[in-house]
């Protein structure tokens, strides 16, 4: 082996010593301005100070020493033997060497520390925060809704943390919200599934965790990772929240969260509301409202002792500024309007209100029965579905249209050549009620939208393309809309419209031409994840009102309901739905030119006129 020489170690001793840091830097300049000043007050004593005398104590001349040192311009006034100032001379060019390196190392720790903050490592110091995981255009539709909803706490805090600049991010986040009110919003950079990067977001003491990541394998390893780390800290009241795409990945997902995590399903959760919308024009602004933290939410009262005894339509007859749509008891929701389900010690109310104002009953409202109607249900004719274009999502919305669908009904699916991939889509074995037809066509040009609207189709669904980029698909979907528009009003006809968009400027683009109705998947699952994780009850809830077999929102005609052209209040609408079982929510008014308004818990002091073509938005068991 070579022989290492001395220069060589000290050269490999010394880059180690300056590799390490600011601290060690500093820490040489401190021994090496120590031997200087401490050597030269020495030798000053030895050469008998400054007049050569020797009068100059030893503790004195080693200050004297230092501040030449640290100050240059000591030299220029300093007077004594030649030999004295040839010293003070050379400590004084060390101590200018000294100074320069101190300063530039000072000024490059300060960098690296600003350096290191812009990163986002520090580990953040809140309590009962909410961690977002993953940043992207939902998590501004997060951010509004947290804003809203903390609009009356004093100090609320939300954590994202993101593999992106943190400085990025919190450009983004000024631009699309200047005014974040009450909320506090700080930035990391990590990686979702590392739990060093995960503990500097404090999951020991956040409220909620929501996973806003559009990979479903990474989603599921960074439920993991944050199951692991509330468990290891005991942080037994914090739950995650997460999103899920493709159907394969739901049960894994719900086993590696456990009881912590509720898992929404994307793909259901969306299908079956543009189903509906499909039925039901409007739905999707109804759902909105009750999903948003601006105007009238879905609350869930404490436990109120006045409430024992009474059923959900006594107390709607006493409430004239909120509407009782269910209870929970032992944890699970019942929207039932059954004079049979009363209130009992323990249940919790689950109401609609424009506030979280406390609940005020009021002296019980006589309905007026002679305005009562009795017609059983219209059951549904067969009708047609047109759908254009293709998305993964597009079995589930046919399995869902099957369920709610008259047997003899149809669904067209038609897209661009090799868009389809028919071995997604359920066989006819798997439908009961719809024939499927498939067709693989040119549908941007004028020619085949007007063959396809030749089926009659009662409702079109454009589905938006996930093989390209959002702005581009959105724009396809507006070139779409404008063109049936046009061939709508060539052949005179009025056929319901759902559209998929992907962003909500887009969405009031589209608004100028006509449609019916919006799905913006992105919006509305963030503003699920966001009703959750501030109060964990709604997942219960939303997942009762947004699941089959259980209880759900619907549009049926007022005449069922009540005589029309008649004044009318709430209270009378609220008991002539109660006969049913069923429970009003609100109403849709529809003009003759098929615009509609949707008025979800009207106030109980107003009277309003109804029309055979409105209609009333109820809760009822499917």
């Amino acid at each position: 082996m070579k022989k290492v020489s001395f220069r060589q170690r000290f050269k490999y001793w010394f880059d180690n010593l300056m590799s390490k840091g600011t601290k060690s830097l500093l820490l040489l300049l401190a021994v090496i301005t120590t031997i200087v000043v401490v050597v030269g007050g020495l030798a000053a004593v030895a050469l008998g100070g400054a007049d050569g005398s020797g009068g100059t104590s030893t503790g004195r001349s080693i200050w004297f020493t230092l501040m030449h040192a640290i100050n240059t311009g000591v030299l220029a006034k300093e007077e004594g033997t030649v030999p004295y100032l040839i010293v003070m001379t050379i400590v004084t060019l060390v101590g200018i060497f000294i100074t320069s390196f101190l300063i530039g190392t000072i000024s490059n720790g300060i960098k690296e520390k600003v350096t290191d903050l812009q990163r986002g490592k520090s580990r953040v110091i809140e309590e009962g925060h909410v961690v977002i995981i993953g940043f992207d255009e939902n998590v501004m539709g997060i951010l509004e809704e947290l804003v809203l909803a903390n609009d009356n706490q004093s100090d609320a805090v939300v954590v994202i943390m993101a593999e992106k600049d943190k400085v990025q991010m919190e450009n983004q986040i000024s631009d699309r919200i200047p005014d974040p009110g009450n909320l506090r919003i700080v930035c990391r950079t990590g990686r979702p599934d590392n739990i060093d990067d995960l503990n500097v977001c404090a999951l020991d003491t956040c409220k909620s965790i929501i996973i806003n990541l559009k990979d479903d394998f990474m989603t599921v390893k960074t439920i993991l990772a944050c199951k692991s780390i509330l468990d290891e800290c005991s942080n037994d009241k914090a739950f995650i929240i997460a999103t899920i795409r493709e159907r394969e990945v739901l049960q894994p997902a719900k086993i590696a969260g456990g009881e912590r995590t509720v898992i929404l399903n994307f793909q259901k959760t969306i299908a079956r509301l543009m189903v509906h919308s499909g039925r039901h024009p409007g739905m999707s602004e109804i759902l909105t409202e009750l999903l948003s933290f601006e105007g009238n939410e879905i609350y869930v009262e404490n436990e109120i002792p006045e409430l024992n005894g009474l059923s959900l339509h006594e107390i709607n007859l006493r409430c004239s500024d909120s509407v009782a749509i269910g209870l929970v008891r032992n944890d699970k929701p019942l929207f039932q309007s059954d004079e049979e389900l009363v209130f009992q010690p323990g249940d919790l109310l689950i109401r609609i209100a424009e506030d979280d104002n406390p609940l005020q009953l009021e002296n019980r409202a006589v309905a007026d029965e002679g305005l009562f109607e009795n017609k059983p249900d219209v059951p549904e004719e067969p009708h047609t579905l047109l759908v254009l274009g293709y998305t993964d999502m597009l079995r589930q919305i046919l399995l869902e249209e099957d369920t709610y669908s008259t047997p003899g009904s149809k669904v067209i699916i038609a897209a661009e050549n090799g868009k389809i991939d028919k071995d997604q889509l359920p066989s006819q074995d798997e439908l009961r009620n719809i024939e499927l037809d498939v067709r693989e066509s040119n549908i941007f040009k004028r020619n085949v939208l007007e063959h396809l609207m030749e089926e009659n189709p009662s409702s079109i669904m454009l589905m938006s393309d996930t093989e390209i980029e959002e702005e581009d698909a959105d724009a396809r979907t507006l070139m779409l809309q404008l063109q049936l528009n046009d061939i709508e009003d060539t052949i005179g006809a009025d056929i319901h419209l759902i559209i998929e968009m992907n962003n909500t400027r887009n969405q009031r683009l589209s608004q100028m031409l006509r449609a019916t109705d919006f799905v913006i998947s992105s919006n509305i699952t963030s503003k699920m994840m966001t009703q959750i994780a501030e109060q964990r009850h709604n997942s219960l809830i939303l997942s009762s009102l947004l699941s089959e077999g259980g209880s759900s929102i619907f549009m049926k005609p007022i005449s069922r309901y009540l005589k029309t052209d008649r004044p009318v209040d709430i209270y009378t609408l609220r008991a002539s739905a109660a006969r049913y079982g069923e429970i009003a929510i609100g109403y849709k008014k529809t003009a003759q030119d098929g615009t509609f308004d949707i008025v979800i818990n009207p106030s109980g002091q107003k009277e309003e006129v109804f029309h055979d073509h409105d209609d009333l938005i109820v809760i009822t068991t499917v």
